[in-house]
């Protein structure tokens, strides 16, 4: 029963990578992995690139999409198709020719985004030498906003600051609102906050401006079983289905799902790059098989096993976490202790998943890390079995 747990596990990934290798003549691309990236100056690459790492530097020219998730992502060079980047820092310094899509506790972007940029984070800085050829989206805890928007502005924030020229409209839901002297805005400016707006004295507005109040809601009791998924409850609640989850994978397999949580202490770069390789990858490939009519009910359970990979991702995480405190004080053997190993991990991570901003990049890591150490352990797996069998 364990061994048909988890080769279903592994088929689900296997399954989504071959989609993409399937697709290739309409979705070719370059995959990398490990504690640091780069792609050197002068290096070309003529795919999609997919990066999974701790530090990542582009400084080279990618002729197609970039998608990268990692502690540091620095872009460089030239990316002449769109961008995708999930990561604590992100820093656009090269231009960008299409589209710009990124979460991150802090992004700064200094070059050429010929497309739209929507990016959600605790800290955004449009620099002053920044240009924005479509619209910004953004959802932020302080948005300073020094380049120039050719399009529309659209977001919410706690503070933001406008100092440059914007040739379409904005729209924002904010805490503060400042627009320095040296704006520009060519469109209506329309601001949602329950002060007015520092509108600066020699700051241009040449549509209309428009002040709206927030509105103020009523709180309505939510209906059972909605109310077990909602504040404290909903924390105790998803607590408590996420141990049990682990708890019978622990009676059914518990030397395997050791051997996962394992992977991701003692390879932790290749498991954050096949992670991100097919957290990212997957969703585009389910698409693509929809295309056709016969491909449509295998991209849907393809998205549906996916999803629960993804439910499942935190087991593996939450036991290495606790297996790797407890491991300190005394030995981690036995399915009793595996069970409170599992149940303090999973305790950490609701803790951190708590903390604004943080919480989504701490999420993110455990998906990343708890997707690739499964095809890690199994990849480990089959080679010790190789070696055995050459034996």
């Amino acid at each position: 029963m364990a061994k048909h747990i988890f080769r279903g596990l592994i088929i689900i990934l296997t399954f989504t990578l071959l989609m993409v290798f399937s697709a290739a003549p309409v979705l070719a691309f370059d995959a990398r992995s490990g504690n640091m990236v780069t792609v050197p100056g002068g290096e070309v690459i003529n795919d999609d690139l997919y990066v999974g790492a701790n530090t990542v530097i582009i400084d080279g020219t990618i002729n197609g999409d970039l998608w990268a998730a990692g502690n540091a992502i620095t872009i460089n060079g030239i990316v002449n198709g769109s961008v995708m980047a999930a990561g604590r820092t992100v820093n656009i310094n090269g231009d960008v020719g299409h589209a710009v899509r990124a979460a991150g506790e802090t992004i700064i972007i200094n070059g050429d985004v010929s497309g739209d940029v929507i990016v959600g984070c605790s800290q955004v800085n449009i620099a002053s030498t920044a240009k924005i050829g479509g619209d910004l989206l953004f959802g932020a805890g302080i948005a300073r906003i020094d380049g120039l928007i050719e399009g529309d502005i659209k977001g919410g924030g706690s503070e933001v600051t406008i100092s440059n020229g914007v040739k379409g409209n904005i729209a924002l839901k904010v805490e503060s609102l400042t627009i320095l002297p040296t704006a520009n805005i060519q469109g209506d400016l329309t601001y949602t906050c329950e002060e007015e707006a520092d509108i600066q004295s020699g700051a241009q507005i040449g549509g209309m401006t428009t002040h709206n109040l927030p509105e103020v809601k009523e709180k309505r009791a939510k209906p059972f079983p909605f109310v077990l998924f909602s504040g404290i409850g909903g924390k105790v609640t998803g607590f408590i289905m996420a141990l049990i989850a682990g708890l019978a994978i622990i009676l059914l397999a518990p030397r395997r799902l050791t051997s996962i949580a394992e992977s991701i202490r003692t390879r932790p770069g290749p498991s954050a790059g096949w992670g991100a390789l097919i957290l990212f990858v997957t969703p585009i490939a389910a698409i693509i098989v929809c295309i056709t009519i016969i491909g449509i009910p295998v991209g849907l359970i393809a998205l549906a096993l996916w999803g629960i990979a993804i439910y499942l991702a935190q087991i593996p995480v939450g036991l290495f976490i606790g297996r790797w405190i407890i491991g300190h004080f005394r030995g981690v053997e036995g399915k009793a202790i595996m069970v409170g190993a599992l149940a303090l991990g999973l305790v950490i991570l609701r803790l951190l998943r708590l903390i604004p901003y943080l919480g989504f990049f701490i999420g993110l890591a455990v998906i990343l890390f708890g997707l690739g150490a499964v095809v890690v352990s199994e990849r480990g797996r089959r080679a010790k079995a190789r070696e055995a069998e050459s034996t």
